[in-house]
């Protein structure tokens, strides 16, 4: 028996196609077909994780709300910070946020923040991200070629190489409010 099989990982989204690739990865895994702007779960987990999503959301605030709501410790959120390019509202981006903004809101939706780190620099700074807006047609999208997969291991592994506590992705570990 192993710790992380004590655990049962459950997961929401809003759309069917992405639970149903979850499901294909993770057999194991509870899935659930959920709006986190608008519905809960009716349980409560000891780790509740929104990665690279909120900063998709009309109603964030809602979503932290609810996210707090099935928390019985800890919420985590990663987002990203800065400016808003071409390409981030092409794949959906309402905003992109400041820690302080970051940080009133989940004070607004009952979450009170332990800790924030930043990441990304300087493999996933605001030079990069400009430049990438410049490649012709913008950032990839679509099934990548043999050249883009390169490149995207290439990516991978200089992103291992970024500095810790710097860059435009925020982590927020938070939890409910007393």
């Amino acid at each position: 028996l192993t710790a992380l099989s004590r655990y049962q990982l459950t997961g929401v989204d809003v759309s069917r196609e992405a639970l149903n690739l979850a499901k294909h990865r993770t057999p194991s895994a509870r899935l659930s077909l959920l709006d986190i702007e608008r519905e809960t779960l009716p349980e409560k987990f000891d780790l509740v994780m929104s990665i690279q999503v909120v900063e998709h959301l009309l109603d964030d605030t809602a979503a932290f709300r609810n996210m707090a709501s099935m928390s019985r410790a800890y919420v985590l959120v990663s987002t990203i910070l800065g400016r808003m390019r071409p390409s981030e509202v092409v794949i959906g981006h309402v905003r992109n946020y400041s820690t302080i903004e970051l940080r009133q809101k989940l004070d607004v939706a009952g979450l009170e923040v332990i800790r924030i780190w930043n990441w990304g620099f300087p493999f996933y700074s605001p030079l990069i991200r400009s430049i990438v807006e410049w490649l012709p047609g913008g950032p990839p999208s679509g099934p990548l070629g043999p050249v883009a997969r390169f490149a995207a291991r290439v990516l991978y592994l200089l992103y291992r190489l970024n500095w810790p506590g710097r860059g435009e992705i925020v982590s927020v570990l938070a939890r409910p409010a007393s």
